[in-house]
């Protein structure tokens, strides 16, 4: 070669005086990170295109809380259902409440779910009823 000192495509370190004449990479551990580097990219502008034109797959989804769209593993984790904290705790209180006007609605004879009785809480204490509707237990 002319002099030039040929340098790792990924870290910018010099390649070793014996390295092929192909090698683009200094070690083994360059090689892996700069194919992550270019998955990790490819992935990113595939869910910006997918985010734009307003597509859903697997990696943009719609929160079911508040029907924003976001993108998993982008701030993200990629099993994440709803789009930030506010909206997982405000469709917990939802559920919760439905399940207390549910079991206050169904009455006496009905029971919970292959439990035999059905427990009603709120934060002072809660009542369980049994399946007669007798209350069985208050706790405090």
């Amino acid at each position: 070669m002319d002099g030039r000192v040929r340098r790792c495509a990924y870290c910018w370190n010099p390649l070793r005086v014996g390295a092929r004449s192909d090698a683009r990479y200094c070690s083994a551990r360059c090689k892996a990170a700069a194919r992550r580097r270019r998955r990790h990219f490819l992935e990113a502008v595939a869910i910006g295109l997918w985010f734009t034109q307003g597509i859903e797959t697997e990696h943009v989804v719609r929160c079911p809380a508040c029907g924003r769209r976001f993108a998993h593993g982008h701030g993200h984790r990629r099993d994440a259902v709803y789009c930030c904290g506010a909206c997982r705790q405000a469709a917990y209180r939802a559920r919760k409440a439905e399940r207390v006007r549910e079991a206050v609605t169904a009455g006496p004879g009905v029971t919970g779910a292959g439990t035999g009785y059905m427990l009603l809480t709120s934060r002072k204490g809660g009542v369980e009823m049994g399946s007669t509707g007798t209350s069985l237990a208050i706790m405090g």
